[in-house]
């Protein structure tokens, strides 16, 4: 009776996919607010399986749907970002892009190698996305994420305990938000590393494709490509 967030039966998530395919989730969730993701958590029957989802751009759903429950966290919820002396924050449904160019404007350095990655700040700390010789791990300080069980979760560096297009916690975790710290840079230098991030992009990748961009993890000591 608690709830707030918009809960839906049978919902198509081909349109919530950058490859527009798949079938339903049989229930699909965006919740209100962290609070509300916390109650709906500890409300679910624990045999039903949740699935967590961003803005879809390294994801395929299979064409039979989901079962259990998907998890979306909105943009107008959980995308703003903000920052402070060489720490920027932001929630979990925000752009990695957006991440970066948060850091520009105010003059931390550090986080260009995000502008070129095309998820969201959930993803990139599921998978330590990286790009451009940098990762999430190199960058973060701290994550938060809400349990199954409803409770709020603190994850230091170490506590994520990264490895490469991976992280050590709970995949029932759901992250709802992160902190990210840079160092003081001219605005000017910042801008040279995006533009630099973005003309690679552009020349290693079909982004004018419908594309997860690198599709493949890199072996050890090699390139997929």
């Amino acid at each position: 009776p608690g709830l707030r967030g918009r809960l839906l039966a049978n919902q198509s998530l081909a349109e919530l996919t950058w490859l527009r395919v798949g079938g339903p989730a049989q229930l699909l969730f965006t919740p209100a607010d962290e609070d509300d993701l916390a109650y709906f958590l500890k409300h679910l029957p624990k045999e039903l399986p949740v699935h967590a989802v961003g803005v879809g751009s390294n994801l395929i759903v299979r064409d039979g749907g989901i079962p259990g429950v998907v998890i979306r966290l909105s943009p107008r919820a959980f995308g703003e970002t903000s920052a402070a002396g060489d720490v920027v924050s932001a929630g979990a449904a925000a752009l990695d892009k957006r991440v970066a160019e948060t850091a520009a404007a105010s003059g931390i350095g550090g986080m260009e190698f995000l502008f070129g990655i095309p998820g969201t700040v959930g993803g990139a700390l599921r998978m330590n996305a990286g790009a451009n010789g940098r990762e999430t791990r190199d960058v973060l300080i701290e994550a938060v994420g809400i349990g199954r069980d409803g409770a709020r979760h603190v994850f230091t560096n170490a506590d994520m305990n990264f490895v490469y297009r991976g992280s050590g916690v709970d995949p029932s975790v759901i992250f709802t938000s992160a902190r990210f710290r840079g160092a003081v840079t001219d605005p000017e230098t910042i801008r040279a590393r995006m533009n630099e991030v973005q003309t690679h992009r552009e020349t290693a990748q079909p982004i004018r494709e419908k594309t997860g961009g690198s599709t493949f993890k890199n072996p050890p000591g090699h390139s997929a490509w």
